[in-house]
């Protein structure tokens, strides 16, 4: 069934083919997760050619992660296959051909939907000692990539005496980019490149309906959720079931996310009420309200980076208490002092029409949200 909220376009797309060269599981997991999620996220079907191992810290991330991956399996808009099955599926006599691949690939290959495809079939090859078959099969992963459109991740184990410096600088050429688990290596690891860009920015969303609102809302918990933040969302109830709804058609476990604490809820209403005092923002009642909350979220990790969602602005300026308004935004900016987290604000682009102080919102946050979900810097 059609979901309004479920966005055309993907969150992030960038189809090309990359290498995650790992020695640990765990290091493949979160970088598989990622990929799996951001692809059910954008509306794609995930193909995932994975050895039962490594299917199963990869599952055991994405649960992590609120990534509800057995309905998407059930939907068929995630497909997972053992590799170990699919590379001896087009391996006769010991030796492995590029059209024997190809040939497997056409039966999952389907060039109405949008996908993407996580391979760990070269890894097995190279474990083999078999690194001249791995690299000819990635001219096929490469020809998905580029004129297929189709974003490939590959998976190459390094631990052993399999890969050599010229195997690994021979992968390394096969790919666009390519992610080492060792930091010494030539090529730095994707990093936390979500958490870098986000901590401590506080942008806002002018929006012109719900939907609309939710959706751009929608990717940005998302995103967090991927990366492994938690979330404090202070909405109204309308406007959160909405946004549940976006993030359910994007296949996070809501349930899962909210008894682990990694989402919570509160309702813009009742929060201004705690906040208010003499029909302004209190510093002291905001912080009071405020703290415990993010703490709550980050359940005693040091490093912990909130997403925050909040609307009690919108709902003052709709109420025309705009001093109110630009208060509460100064009290945010206050918090983030000391605390450490990401907030994206929601304001309805109608009240602008009677009241042409925009430029007296932005000049409170670093960013304004496009439609697109792009960020734009705002000083």
């Amino acid at each position: 069934m059609h979901n309004p909220y479920m966005t055309t376009s993907p969150t992030r797309r960038t189809c090309e083919h990359v290498a995650a060269l790992y020695e640990t599981d765990q290091f493949l997991a979160d970088r598989v997760a990622a990929f799996i999620a951001e692809g059910l996220a954008g509306g794609e079907q995930v193909i995932v050619l994975a050895t039962h191992s490594n299917w199963k810290t990869i599952t055991a991330r994405l649960t992590e992660n609120g990534i509800d991956f057995r309905r998407a399996g059930t939907e068929k808009r995630l497909l997972m296959l053992d590799a170990t099955d699919v590379l001896e599926g087009f391996t006769l006599g010991g030796r492995v051909t590029v059209e024997g691949f190809r040939a497997v690939l056409r039966r999952f290959i389907d060039p109405g939907v949008r996908q993407r495809m996580y391979g760990g079939l070269v890894s097995l090859l190279a474990e083999r000692g078999d690194v001249d078959s791995a690299i000819a099969l990635e001219s096929l992963g490469h020809q998905l990539a580029h004129e297929h459109d189709i974003p490939v991740l590959c998976g190459y184990r390094t631990t052993g005496r399999h890969l050599s410096a010229d195997a690994i600088a021979s992968i390394a050429a096969a790919h666009d980019h390519t992610s080492f688990e060792r930091p010494s290596a030539a090529s730095q690891p994707r990093g936390d490149d979500i958490v870098a860009e986000h901590t401590c920015s506080h942008a806002v969303r002018f929006y012109e309906n719900r939907e609309s609102l939710a959706r751009i809302v929608g990717q940005f918990l998302g995103e967090g959720f991927v990366a492994g933040l938690p979330a404090i969302v202070i909405a109204t109830p309308e406007h959160l079931a909405a946004i549940e709804d976006v993030l359910a058609s994007r296949y996070f476990d809501l349930a899962r996310l909210q008894s682990a604490g990694d989402l919570i809820t509160v309702d813009a209403g009742d929060m201004l009420s705690r906040v208010m005092r003499d029909g302004m923002p209190d510093a002291a009642r905001f912080r009071e309200s405020m703290i415990p909350l993010i703490e709550q979220a980050c359940r005693g990790r040091t490093d912990c980076v909130i997403r925050a969602y909040g609307e009690m602005v919108d709902v003052l300026w709709k109420d025309g208490q705009t001093a109110a308004a630009i208060r509460l935004e100064v009290l945010w900016n206050q918090l983030a002092q000391t605390h450490s987290f990401a907030l994206l604000c929601g304001y309805s682009i109608g009240q602008f029409y009677k009241d042409a102080r925009q430029h007296d919102v932005e000049r409170h946050h670093t960013h304004r949200v496009a439609d697109s979900g792009e960020r734009v810097r705002l000083h």
